[in-house]
């Protein structure tokens, strides 16, 4: 049977909200009105559809954590790192640009002295240094102009902050660096959520700028790589083996992240039972995608019992022809075959 487009939104984002948090749990929604609860269910169809293309993930990450609480000595080590010495151009919060080893230095010396000032030395992170980063072949100009409104979105308070972009490695990628101080004195202290939000909003501005971009936690899409942290791979680079990484998995981590994907594979299942039964004929479609895509995720490659899982409890095979139809009313026309 088909069920209500209402109820096909309620669901859909309530398997959207568990699929796309992370960690993977559910976040309670307040109740949302009948427009309201449809605007947000169209904003999560675009989302799923942007999923299940594949589009290009954003990144988002503080870098140089250490240095960057170790006061201004680090700072100006920073500045002159991402302004390449003054080569490449940097731009603040007002828009002014700074360009030229004597304005860099002025730069410094402007950070040290106004506003509530950094110390020469500190054991509080003073500024946090952001890389906002995309796939090659990504429009550069793109990039820029959506980090510096992403910047303007977040910390257009009156905070001070400076940024560059970088066109000398095949990832288009900005460097923001953000003091930790507002004009009211308030230091910035971002969590994992707020990671998650400035991922969604780059790549919101991505978008506005022409540039398809997605930001979904690495989970919902099955991807099992593991990537090195900023220290491991500057030892790499230079040919040292880290005493505690290691590049493949071993048995207990790919059990426990085998455990860790049972919640997504669920979900993926859920969202497709729930919009297969819709009557809309995007939404039936968009069920079959799941299907494929859950298919072909990473984790079922890489983690078998995570592919065991899934034949156990789904996702759901839907017939791409369904089989003769009957004369019943509400008929969706797509089957599902457990």
């Amino acid at each position: 049977m088909a069920y209500p487009k209402a109820y096909i939104d309620a669901m859909l984002l309530n398997w959207g909200d568990r699929l796309f948090q992370e960690p993977f749990r559910h976040v309670g929604a307040p109740r949302l009105s009948r427009a309201t609860m449809r605007d947000a269910a169209t904003r999560m169809r675009d989302q799923l559809v942007r999923t299940l293309r594949r589009t290009p993930e954003v990144m988002v990450k503080i870098t140089n954590k250490a240095s960057s609480a170790q006061g201004m000595g680090a700072v100006r080590r920073h500045l002159r790192y991402i302004s390449r010495n003054g080569q490449v151009e940097l731009e603040d919060q007002n828009g002014d640009r700074i360009s030229g080893p004597e304005a860099v230095r002025d730069l410094a010396r402007t950070w040290q002295l106004g506003g509530w000032g950094i110390p020469e030395a500190s054991h509080r992170r003073e500024v946090f240094n952001v890389l906002l980063s995309m796939p090659p072949g990504t429009n550069r100009q793109a990039v820029r102009d959506a980090a510096r409104d992403f910047a303007a979105i977040e910390f257009g308070d009156g905070r001070a902050y400076v940024f560059a972009a970088h066109d000398d490695e095949a990832h288009p990628h900005v460097h923001l660096s953000v003091q930790v101080r507002g004009p009211d004195g308030r230091r910035l202290n971002p969590r994992r959520q707020d990671l998650r939000q400035w991922r969604e909003r780059f790549a919101e501005q991505l978008r506005v700028h022409g540039v398809e971009a997605n930001a979904t936690p690495r989970r919902a899409r099955g991807v099992t790589r593991r990537y090195p942290k900023q220290g491991v791979a500057h030892m790499l680079a230079r040919g040292e083996v880290p005493m505690y990484w290691q590049a493949v998995a071993n048995a207990e981590q790919r059990r426990a992240g085998s455990q860790s994907y049972d919640g997504v594979l669920s979900a993926w299942w859920e969202l497709a039972r729930v919009i297969a039964a819709s009557p809309a004929r995007q939404d039936r479609a968009m069920a079959v995608g799941i299907a494929d895509f859950v298919r072909t995720m990473p984790v079922l490659r890489d983690v078998p019992t995570a592919a065991n899982s899934l034949q156990q409890k789904g996702p759901p095979q839907l017939e791409r022809t369904p089989p003769k139809r009957d004369n019943r009313p509400n008929d969706p026309g797509l089957y599902i075959d457990r």
